[in-house]
């Protein structure tokens, strides 16, 4: 009877080990699939803040247009000209900046999932290793009650 103990007991410590190491390697995918949707958001949001500049960036040369015209002065020559140049200068750096850091936080976002999904891996692999050392000092007693 403590034979069929011990190989039900070394039985089940390799189940729990096996099915240990396949919810450690099942959380690391969802780990990577959540950093990409992470990054995958932050690219969008990095899209729809530029369309919000460029909009403003319109509206601001709208108004800097209609005050120049209402002053009497002519909108693309000189002073004014310079006024809607540095505008648009402007937007361009905020946009470029910011793809740049979204590209950058995006990067960083992806390579904490995979670094999350290797290390799922692993420890995976060492739960296993685990319970085959388990399994392995059970069968090494019971040879020896043998």
């Amino acid at each position: 009877m403590a034979q069929v103990a011990m190989i039900a007991g070394t039985a089940m410590s390799l189940n729990t080990a096996y099915t240990q190491g396949k919810l450690e390697k099942s959380a690391g995918r969802q780990a990577a699939r959540e950093a990409e949707i992470v990054a995958k958001q932050e690219e969008l949001g990095a899209i729809q803040r530029e369309a919000d500049r460029k909009a403003r960036l319109s509206e601001a040369l709208a108004t800097q247009n209609a005050n120049i015209g209402a002053s009497g002065i002519a909108a693309f020559e000189g002073s004014p000209l310079t006024v809607l140049e540095e505008s648009i200068k402007a937007e361009e750096t905020a946009t470029e900046r910011d793809i740049y850091m979204t590209r950058l936080s995006a990067m960083s976002t992806r390579a904490k999932g995979q670094m999350e999904k290797q290390a799922s891996k692993l420890r995976a692999s060492m739960t296993l290793t685990s319970g085959l050392g388990q399994a392995a000092v059970s069968g090494a007693q019971y040879a020896q009650i043998q």
